[in-house]
């Protein structure tokens, strides 16, 4: 793929890098890129669209932002104004990255800009992914400066993540968890299937006795599907879908949540009311 500015004029007009939520439009999208690692979508039921990944540990970052519960908002692949990081390319004296093989300028991206919550107000952060080997690649911090310079213009805090640094049994729990969620163009038995269940196993779970709640997950869910004659896996695909909504609180250090007692579990909500409480971070 070539890039011109005409090219990159075409992108703006598309709506590229605007907007907010579900309707925010990434300025790199997976079949545009080629990249190291599994490029991937990924629909997200906090922003209700789906998000474009360009690696592994831009994959891992974003299930741990969406995890996080005062995080409300998530833009990858935000475009930050050229005018501004060719200024502070030249004021700090750093090259200014170009498109491969052109004299066209690269318009930057930041991986993640969020929307998170601070005593009830919203503000803005910055996020980017990178790979342990590249903390010590030269040019690679040198990209990052700028972009970290323009975003404190901004008045924007920036923050670059390693993959190391995200907890891998604890994102691996999370991407377990939200694998119960309804994927697009999945159908239930009936409308309302899946919220009638997780109604009746709220209501079990609050007013459950000490053996019952002795019981693993794996357990209690074989016997809720025989209990509520449905078909087996179902108990066990709903009590995640209380996970991911924060009905029901794991331990995400847990190497295996099905071998967990229920009374490892906090039920934080009632049936026709279930609300999501707790920490407000992923990690």
């Amino acid at each position: 793929m070539i890039w011109t500015e005409e090219k990159i004029r075409r992108m703006e007009a598309e709506g590229r890098g605007r907007g907010s939520g579900a309707g925010y439009r990434p300025w790199l999208e997976v079949a545009s890129v080629s990249s190291i690692g599994r490029s991937r979508r990924v629909s997200s039921p906090k922003t209700g669209r789906t998000h474009h990944l360009l690696s592994d540990v831009e994959h891992d970052l974003f299930l741990a932002c969406e995890w996080a519960q005062n995080v409300v908002d998530i833009r990858e692949q935000y475009p930050l104004p050229r005018e501004v990081t060719q200024t502070i390319a030249q004021k700090l004296r750093i090259r200014h990255p170009f498109y491969p093989g052109t004299h066209v300028p690269t318009v930057m991206t930041v991986d993640f800009l969020l929307t998170v919550l601070v005593g009830g107000e919203k503000k803005f952060l910055a996020l980017n992914a990178k790979r342990d080997e590249e903390a010590n690649d030269v040019r690679s911090l040198e990209k990052l400066e700028i972009q970290r310079t323009a975003l404190e213009e901004m008045e924007v805090s920036h923050y670059l993540i390693y993959d190391s640094q995200i907890p891998q049994q604890k994102l691996r729990n999370i991407e377990w968890i939200r694998g119960a969620l309804m994927k697009e163009g999945e159908t239930e038995p009936y409308v309302g299937f899946f919220k009638g269940l997780a109604s009746r196993m709220t209501e079990e779970l609050a007013t459950a006795a000490d053996p019952v709640l002795a019981a693993t997950v794996e357990e209690y869910c074989t016997a809720f599907d025989v209990r509520h004659g449905v078909q087996t896996g179902t108990g066990l695909r709903v009590v995640r879908m209380l996970m991911a909504e924060r009905s029901l609180m794991p331990d995400l250090t847990s190497p295996d949540l099905t071998r967990e007692s229920l009374a490892s579990f906090i039920v934080t909500g009632r049936p026709g009311r279930l609300r999501a409480v707790g920490g407000e971070d992923a990690f």
